[in-house]
């Protein structure tokens, strides 16, 4: 037994001693890491070291710029026309339909016609819109729902049917279980 303390407890020594310069060593680094970032390490906290005497070298004279080319006109740029997309079937009824009505596409209407997408924070563009959707989970939250005041809407429907059309559906409120 008193052998094993006596090779034991040296090691143990050199553990902590090793231990210790090395948070020594992340101290020191981080120190000089913050006052690098906050002051530069070139602007006084470095000491100037004192070189010995040796012969001046003269710089040699500047070398003059070469002479501006002429001036050249540049060639008129050309906008590339984007392909057309592959025409698709399209049923009679639909075909006539867009045909026989006049233009009721809104460009921000994503999921037909009552829906309007929502602005970047997440608000109604119109207040005529004023049940909220999320396009991750397919779901709608029509005004005094569960979840309604803390959802950011994707979409914005005119009325819950135009969001059930659109594919969505209506979230149901957790059921919440009574301790036992």
């Amino acid at each position: 037994m008193a052998d094993e303390t006596t090779t034991t407890a040296p090691r143990r020594r050199r553990r902590w001693i090793g231990l210790a310069l090395l948070g020594v060593g992340v101290a020191g680094w981080t120190v000089r890491s913050r006052l690098g970032a906050r002051h530069g390490l070139d602007d006084g906290w470095t000491v100037a070291l004192d070189r010995a005497p040796g012969p001046v070298i003269e710089a040699a004279p500047p070398v003059p710029a070469p002479a501006p080319a002429p001036a050249v006109e540049p060639a008129p740029v050309v906008a590339a026309e984007k392909p057309s997309p592959r025409p698709r079937a399209v049923p009679a009824a639909t075909a006539t339909l867009s045909v026989a009505a006049p233009a009721l596409a809104v460009p921000d209407a994503p999921y037909g016609p009552g829906s309007l997408r929502a602005l970047p924070d997440g608000t109604s563009p119109d207040p005529a819109y004023a049940v909220k959707a999320k396009t991750g989970s397919m779901r709608f939250h029509p005004p005094g729902s569960t979840y309604y005041s803390r959802t950011k809407a994707d979409v914005w429907f005119a009325t819950v049917d135009a969001a059930q059309q659109a594919g969505f559906s209506a979230t149901a409120p957790r059921r919440r279980v009574a301790p036992a």
